[in-house]
């Protein structure tokens, strides 16, 4: 099972290090402003401003989905940068708690400075 698994995530090794890193960037940010956007409606909501039921219907609706992409982009992007199961289930995790997203895209901007690692890009990727 281990093997299978292993071979799995060896296989989606499709983005550069250096592209799939901007898209977990763009996603980990979007995360956090839709949670923002939550929060906010659901502050309008509880003080009787009108559209406030309106507002949580949408902001949630946008912010679930755009957790379920960065769930998924987690998941398809962590090959591409070398992640390790802990910075994997980490980064699922923390999709979970309100704005926790920027601290761990933080924690993982210095990691990637203080300990670089070269990725190769994937067979046949072009770089331009």
């Amino acid at each position: 099972m281990r093997q299978r698994l292993s071979a799995v995530y060896n296989s989606m090794h499709w983005f550069s290090d250096a592209d799939a890193w901007k898209i977990f960037r763009l996603a980990a940010f979007a995360e956090a402003a839709t949670w923002i956007a939550l929060i906010v409606s659901i502050i309008i909501r509880n003080n009787g401003l009108p559209g406030g039921d309106i507002a949580v219907s949408m902001a949630g609706t946008v912010h679930g989905a755009m957790l379920a992409v960065y769930i998924t982009l987690i998941c398809v992007l962590a090959r591409s940068m070398e992640w390790g199961w802990v910075r994997v289930v980490s980064g699922l995790i923390v999709g979970n708690i309100p704005l926790a997203t920027i601290p761990f895209e933080r924690t993982v901007a210095w990691y990637r400075k203080a300990h670089p690692v070269q990725v190769a890009a994937p067979a046949g990727y072009d770089e331009d």
